[in-house]
């Protein structure tokens, strides 16, 4: 025999209510169907709804495999800067002294240029911006060493530093917690 949920009295099968606490044993809910403006039933508007959620799926799994293309280029192209800045050393057009701030210069157009790819599709500073400060800054280091010119580039950096913690604090004051 089934008990009751709420005070475990043994019941009946067929109550509906426990004869103990009156909880009640069997919840029938009824069935309601959405009907449209003429009269149709609410499937071809469900349909429809899938339809779009699906169409939702779809774009965002489009964008995921852009933004997963897009990452696989810029690693592609870290790598094929790497395997280049190695063999302009090996050929002796710079020194191994000085090799790592071509590499970090290298990066860091790199990584500008893929500022500018995420700002072309999304029109977005904030989607692009971190991509930007984190170019300029590795750019700057290695122009620095390149250029003998090691002291502007620290500034740069503190200066680039109060700009993200102020535009983070500035963000959030936008966007309220709900």
């Amino acid at each position: 025999m089934p008990y009751c949920p709420r005070c475990g009295k043994e019941v009946k099968e067929d109550d509906i209510y426990c004869p103990q606490c009156q909880a009640p044993l069997k919840v029938e809910r009824p069935v309601y169907r959405r009907h449209d403006e003429k009269g149709e039933r609410g499937e071809k508007r469900e349909k429809d709804e899938k339809g779009e959620k699906s169409e939702k799926s779809e774009k965002s799994e489009k964008g995921e495999h852009e933004d997963k293309a897009l990452g696989a280029l810029t690693g592609g192209l870290i790598l094929l800067w790497l395997g280049v800045s190695f063999l302009i050393r090996e050929y002796g057009y710079i020194t191994w002294a000085n090799w790592w701030a071509y590499f970090v210069l290298g990066v860091g157009a790199i990584l500008i240029l893929r500022g500018l790819m995420a700002y072309v599709k999304t029109s977005n500073w904030h989607v692009s911006s971190g991509y930007f400060i984190g170019g300029a800054i590795l750019a700057l280091l290695g122009a620095g060493e390149i250029f003998n010119i090691r002291n502007w580039w620290a500034v740069i950096i503190i200066v680039l530093g109060v700009y993200v913690i102020l535009s983070g604090v500035m963000q959030r004051g936008r966007n309220p917690r709900p």
